[in-house]
């Protein structure tokens, strides 16, 4: 990485700094009163039964976080990283180690929560050398406010926080990729997914290392979701690896299709039994899951899903945005509740 071929390299003026994110200067004298997200009711943030702390920002605030990734990711991002990096995905991260016979996954435990504004502040004052005012402002700017202790940490929902979420603690990377590299292990992160292939066998020994490492950085790995094995079928960052290499959807992701092309084809015969909102929100959970599944394997065939997908958005034209419902749905089919 190459901090100096960032614009943000050295900077100490604010106007600087206002005109890069395109906000008014006056604003950036205390971003924590003047750029509050939104944070995300429990029943919109619970992700596969589990609750997280998602937050939303406004619109000014998140074009300006936007124009804040396309500064930080001048630096030049490692090829081993791949959450939250443009052209690079979580099939790209686990085909990697497709060929590999032994694995070893590690899961950093409450990743985002458990980031320091302290990392994020000294990112910004000693790796891109900026004025200590603006790098607290730009501190602030990134993050929000611990519910359960003192300080602040990278929000997930804000476009910068993947990225930061590296380039913070790029220290504690590069000590597990030279960990790899001396244990002839291949080696890629995906956001707070640690994976660790070799074609010899990994011993307990260097997942403690691992472990020893990012406990240094005050992180901890998880208990039950960090693990050795051999490579007979396993699922790595969503995505299936057979004993012979090849890449597929997992058996869960499958079952979602199949379980809303189900609930798709109920809302076709009772369509009286379900909401405007209920059609818009079905479809399109409907159509992202049948995408999911041919990014991962393209030659799948899922002509069936698709025919019904059609055919239901035609049937009762239904639209892709939720404001929209109003002016969308033909009654002839159906008297739906908005």
């Amino acid at each position: 990485m190459n901090f100096n071929n960032s614009k943000l390299y050295g900077l100490s003026n604010k106007k600087i700094l206002a005109d890069l994110l395109k906000v008014d200067k006056k604003r950036l004298k205390n971003v924590i009163e003047e750029f509050v997200p939104y944070k995300l009711p429990t029943e919109l943030s619970t992700i596969n039964g589990k609750k997280r702390d998602l937050y939303n920002p406004k619109n000014e605030h998140k074009k300006a976080l936007k124009k804040l990734v396309g500064l930080l990711m001048q630096v030049g991002i490692p090829s081993y990283v791949y959450g939250g990096i443009k052209e690079r995905s979580h099939i790209q991260n686990a085909s990697i180690h497709r060929t590999k016979k032994y694995l070893m996954l590690i899961d950093i435990q409450n990743f985002f929560p458990s980031t320091s504004d302290s990392y994020i502040y000294n990112l910004f004052k000693d790796r891109f050398g900026m004025a200590n005012d603006l790098a607290k402002i730009l501190t602030d700017f990134v993050t929000v406010q611990c519910e359960n202790r003192e300080g602040r940490y990278l929000p997930q929902g804000y476009p910068t926080s993947p990225v930061l979420s590296y380039l913070s603690y790029a220290a504690m990377y590069q000590e597990l990729l030279h960990l790899a590299v001396e244990n002839g292990m291949q080696f890629s992160c995906y956001y707070d997914d640690l994976t660790f292939s070799s074609d010899k066998f990994i011993s307990k020994s260097l997942k403690r290392k691992c472990s020893q490492i990012i406990e240094r950085y005050h992180f901890k790995i998880h208990p039950t979701k960090s693990k050795l094995m051999v490579k007979k079928g396993v699922e790595v960052t969503g995505v299936f690896l057979g004993d012979s290499g090849e890449v597929k959807a997992p058996k869960k992701l499958l079952k979602k299709v199949q379980n809303s092309y189900e609930k798709v084809k109920e809302m076709d015969k009772n369509p009286n039994a379900f909401t405007k909102i209920d059609f818009v929100d079905e479809l399109n959970s409907f159509q992202g899951l049948i995408a999911a599944v041919k990014s991962i394997e393209n030659d799948r065939k899922v002509d069936l899903y698709l025919n019904e997908l059609k055919h239901i958005r035609k049937k009762y034209d239904v639209p892709y945005r939720k404001g929209s419902a109003k002016e969308h749905f033909r009654s002839e089919n159906a008297k739906f509740i908005l």
